[in-house]
């Protein structure tokens, strides 16, 4: 059943499953909602004595959408009042993709709160291709030509080819969407000190294994893992084996 509470003055909707000494906390990733993790939930339950909560970071899911332009850092705030006013311990957070960006800032900026941190086809890097610059500009240049109905096609072609499709679903966050994707987390991924565990799918086409890679190098207490057969959901793809995983690594 969904549960409500006031965070830092917004509405946010949370699932809570079982009790335990241990927290989990896991983090959808954008367009997505907490529901996301449900599967994976039904197996972390079953493991130990875990209070586990899923949480619909705001804008997503059943918490409203906020009311200023937020950065990946309103979100990490957000999370830790979460975090805070419900006196939670031991916290191990899980977050995919976006929730991924939003544990890599929580965990760097408040080491205390983090026990372990899990990080499933993460995003924080800034990509700038030569390719996708080009693209952006030819979309910017055209852009007065797709105010006419008949080039709506072209318009979805080109803002997928540059990875916005998500800017176009969201028009309602489409500011904060901004905000987030262009902010680079490489430095905040060298101040976290606690272990942490890098999951990728393995075709995983939106954060490739490369990202995993990379953050491995940056983040000193971590390990990479990846799944085989698995794409950007790689835990929907692989559930059995990314519990396995988990419960290896907590």
């Amino acid at each position: 059943m969904t549960s409500q509470i006031i965070v830092n003055n917004n509405l946010i909707a949370f699932d809570q499953f079982g009790a335990g000494d241990s927290t989990v906390i896991f983090l959808h990733g954008w367009r997505s909602q907490k529901e996301v993790w449900g599967q994976v939930i039904n197996q972390v339950i079953k493991l130990s004595s875990y209070q586990v909560y899923a949480i619909d970071l705001p804008g997503f899911g059943g918490s409203p959408v906020p009311k200023t332009v937020w950065g990946v850092g309103d979100y990490a705030e957000m999370v830790k009042g979460f975090i805070e006013k419900l006196g939670l311990s031991n916290v191990i957070i899980v977050g995919h993709s976006f929730g991924g960006r939003v544990e890599i800032k929580l965990a760097a900026k408040y080491p205390q709160l983090i026990s372990r941190l899990i990080l499933v086809d993460a995003a924080g890097f800034v990509t700038n291709s030569p390719r996708k610059a080009f693209f952006r500009f030819l979309a910017k240049i055209v852009s007065p030509f797709f105010r006419f109905s008949f080039t709506g096609g072209l318009r979805k072609k080109i803002y997928q080819f540059i990875g916005a499709e998500d800017y176009l679903a969201t028009p309602e966050l489409q500011k904060t969407f901004v905000s987030v994707v262009n902010e680079d987390l490489s430095e905040d991924m060298k101040k976290i000190v606690c272990p942490t565990l890098i999951i990728y799918g393995e075709n995983d086409v939106d954060t490739p294994v490369e990202f995993g890679k990379q953050m491995q190098l940056k983040i000193k207490n971590s390990k990479l893992k990846i799944l085989s057969n698995a794409g950007h959901f790689s835990f929907l793809d692989q559930p059995e084996e990314f519990v396995k995983i988990f419960k290896e690594f907590v």
